[in-house]
C-alpha cells in the first residue's frame, strides 16, 4: 500500500510501492474537489503542473489522461470496412446503375478485403502493408485494387475519410492491356472447353460470346433483362436477334442461330449470368482435369474477331449476299455507313458466322435430338 509521505504546495505526496515519490493535487476550487495524481518526477515539475491546473482547473488533464482521451477519440473516429459500410457502398453502386453481375463480383472482392482487414482502422493503413496483403492473393489483383479504391473513394465522398487518410491513394490500378496483347484462342480449343464444362449456364455464356462476339458485360446485362430477345420465323439460319445496350450507350442488334438464341433465352430466364469468379474457378477445374490451356472469357471477343478475319462469313435471311464493304465499293460509297443506312435491314442484320461447333451431351438441344431418335 502507498504511504503518505508529506505535503507540498499543491497538496500531498506519497511513497509508491517502488519507493518513488508521487505528487498529488488536492484542491477544492469553486466548490469542486480535485484529487489528481501527477505524471512528474520532481517537485519542480509538480509546481509547473500546478500552475497549469490553476489557470483552468476544469480543463486540466495530466499527460496520461490526455493519452487515454486521445486514444478514445481516435477509436471513436476509426473507420473500418464493416458490414454497414460495405452495404452502403453496394447500394450506392446499385443506384448508379451497375449490373447485377458487377454487384456480385464487387461483393465477393469486398468480402475478401473485409476479412483481411478485420479490426484495422483504414486511416492507419500504409502502402507497404496493403501491397504485402495484395501479394497473398494469386488472382484478381487488378479488380481487387479497383474495388478497394472505389470503396475508399466512396467513404471519402461521404466525409468519413480525409483525402490524406484515404488508403486507396497508395494503390494504382494496373494499366489495361492493349488489344494486340490480348490472347486469342483457336476454335478447336474453345470447342474442347465447351464439351468439358459441366455448368450449362457457363456453357451458355461461352456459346453466346463465341458465336456473337458480345462483351462479357453485355451478356450480363442481357441476362439481367436489360435487352430484348426476338424469335424469328422464315429467316433461314437466323433464329432470332438480341438487342442490347453497347458500352457506348447505343442499342445494338445481333442476329443469332438457333443454339445461340437458346442460350440467350436460358440466361434471361435465369435472371443473371454466372459471375466472373464462378466462371474462372470452373474453367480452372476443367483445365486442370483435361490439360487444356486456361481460357480467359474476356479474350473470347478478341478470338471471335480473329476467327471472322481468318475463316468467317456473313449470312442474311435471303441467303448469299456480299459483305457490306464490297457493296459500298460497288456503289462507290465512301463509307459503309451510307450503304447500311439505305440497304441493310435494321430489324434483322446479317449474321456473322464462324465455323465453330459447340457440343455437349447435356445440352438441351442435344438431349431433345437423342429423345427424338429413341421415339
Amino acid at each position: 500500500m502507498p504511504k503518505w509521505s508529506g505535503k507540498w504546495l499543491g497538496g500531498r505526496t506519497y511513497t509508491a510501492n517502488d519507493g518513488s515519490t508521487r505528487w498529488i493535487i488536492r484542491k477544492t476550487v469553486a466548490g469542486a474537489a480535485y484529487n489528481i495524481t501527477l505524471d512528474v518526477r520532481s517537485e519542480a515539475e509538480a509546481l509547473a503542473e500546478l500552475a497549469a491546473f490553476r489557470r483552468n482547473p476544469a480543463a486540466y488533464r495530466t499527460a496520461s489522461q490526455e493519452r487515454v482521451e486521445k486514444a478514445q477519440e481516435d477509436a471513436a473516429k476509426a473507420v473500418f470496412l464493416d458490414e454497414n459500410r460495405a452495404q452502403g457502398f453496394l447500394q450506392h453502386l446499385k443506384a448508379s446503375g451497375r449490373s447485377v453481375e458487377y454487384l456480385k463480383s464487387t461483393r465477393g472482392y469486398l468480402a475478401a478485403w473485409a476479412t483481411a482487414l478485420a479490426g484495422k482502422d483504414l486511416r492507419a493503413l500504409t502502402g507497404p502493408a496493403l501491397k504485402k496483403l495484395l501479394a497473398t492473393w494469386d488472382t484478381g489483383k487488378k479488380w481487387r485494387i479497383i474495388v478497394f479504391k472505389s470503396f475508399t473513394s466512396y467513404l471519402q465522398e461521404a466525409g468519413e475519410l480525409d483525402p490524406m487518410e484515404n488508403p486507396g491513394r497508395f494503390l494504382k490500378v494496373p494499366p489495361a492491356r492493349r488489344n494486340h496483347e490480348l490472347k486469342g484462342y483457336g476454335i478447336e480449343h474453345i470447342q474442347k472447353l465447351y464439351a468439358a464444362l459441366g455448368s450449362q449456364a457457363i456453357r451458355d455464356v461461352l456459346c453466346l460470346q463465341a458465336k456473337s462476339g458480345m462483351h462479357g458485360t453485355e451478356v450480363d446485362r442481357l441476362a439481367s433483362g436489360d435487352g430484348k430477345i426476338a424469335v424469328l420465323k422464315d429467316q433461314g439460319e437466323i433464329a432470332g436477334t438480341v438487342t442490347f445496350k453497347h458500352k457506348t450507350g447505343k442499342r445494338f442488334t445481333v442476329s443469332l442461330d438457333a443454339q445461340a438464341l437458346a442460350t440467350a433465352q436460358r440466361l434471361q430466364v435465369r435472371g443473371s449470368a454466372p459471375d466472373r469468379q464462378t466462371i474462372r474457378e470452373a474453367v480452372e477445374r476443367v483445365c486442370k482435369r483435361t490439360g487444356l490451356e486456361f481460357v480467359h472469357f474476356g479474350a473470347i471477343r478478341h478470338s471471335f474477331a480473329t476467327w471472322l478475319v481468318e475463316r468467317g462469313s456473313t449470312y442474311n435471311q435471303k441467303g448469299g449476299g456480299l459483305p457490306l464493304e464490297a457493296v459500298a465499293q460497288a456503289l462507290n460509297h465512301s463509307s459503309t455507313r451510307t450503304t447500311a443506312l439505305h440497304y441493310v435491314s435494321a430489324t434483322v442484320p446479317p449474321m456473322y458466322v464462324v465455323p465453330i461447333r459447340l457440343e455437349h451431351p447435356e445440352d438441351p438441344v442435344v438431349l431433345r435430338a437423342a429423345q427424338a431418335q429413341v421415339v
